[in-house]
């Protein structure tokens, strides 16, 4: 580190290349440092996202009508073409302030953000920035400061919001946490042309099968079997109708075990056999 007015500090200033670029989120710079008597930043704007994370001593933070005092373990963000300002507040030579800060952009930036609490409105966090946290941070610096690891860095942007997110599971009055019904919703929309079933998206909430079934059906107005088989359904009227693949290849192709399962899941959703349902479309003979 070296030494500025009011602290001691490192910087790496990083270019994210073009491959960097194609992702949703890039590394821009990262620092730390040791705050003096009378350290004070801003007021001030930047160009893109800051997290700094409060590794020792007090901070007073300002953006907007966003005020707090902060102390170790907790974190508050920069965003861009806002002013900010913060100081070093109860200073005391043997418990310095320390800050780990870094700065990123993307198209994903400010979702991601928000996903862990964080937004323009209410931009930091209390008690979230454990060991892991930090150690992930100082091998980002080192990383950035190489200038050759741009695979670790991209994965390791997002282990950190990773380590930041909250709990999603219910809690225990039984109420619905909507993370875990999004991610059972899409892991089917993912996976519905593999052999999977109801019970592999219950696992995949992780939560009971029969409280997976009345929490969906309360969400999305449907059984979760239901939405599965709709899923399949849409396709299998898709493929139908482009007509490339016999209908055989196509229950096949959507996770059926043989054409008699599918024709008869079909022909319960639509009331029609697929092979029927296709001629019906475009007038030529059935298929198998």
């Amino acid at each position: 580190m070296k030494e500025y007015g009011h602290e001691l500090a490192a910087f790496c200033y990083y270019a994210p290349s073009a491959f960097e670029k194609l992702g949703g989120l890039w590394p821009i710079r990262s620092g730390h440092n040791i705050a003096k008597a009378g350290y004070a930043v801003g007021p001030r704007m930047i160009e893109c996202y800051s997290l700094h994370v409060v590794l020792d001593g007090n901070v007073e933070f300002q953006a907007g009508e966003a005020r707090a005092t902060l102390r170790r373990g907790d974190l508050f963000c920069l965003f861009p073409d806002r002013l900010h300002n913060y100081r070093a507040v109860e200073f005391a030579a043997d418990s310095p302030l320390r800050l780990h800060w870094l700065a990123f952009d993307g198209p994903q930036a400010e979702e991601l953000l928000a996903r862990v609490g964080i937004t323009a409105e209410e931009p930091y966090l209390r008690g979230k920035a454990n060991g892991e946290l930090t150690e992930l941070l100082t091998r980002q610096f080192g990383w950035m400061t190489e200038g050759n690891r741009p695979v670790e860095l991209q994965m390791s942007l997002y282990r950190l919001f990773a380590l930041l997110a909250p709990s999603d599971a219910p809690d225990s009055s039984g109420s619905v946490e909507p993370g875990w019904l999004e991610r059972s919703a899409a892991y089917m929309k993912s996976h519905y042309m593999e052999p999977i079933t109801v019970a592999d998206a219950a696992r995949q909430a992780g939560v009971h099968r029969s409280h997976f079934y009345l929490a969906f059906q309360r969400r999305y107005g449907m059984s979760p079997k239901r939405y599965l088989i709709q899923l399949r359904m849409e396709k299998a009227e898709e493929l139908l109708r482009i007509g490339k693949l016999t209908v055989t290849e196509i229950a096949l192709s959507l996770g059926y075990a043989d054409l008699y399962a599918f024709s008869r899941a079909f022909g319960q959703f639509h009331g029609i056999a697929p092979s029927a349902y296709r001629q019906g479309r475009r007038g030529g003979p059935a298929d198998g």
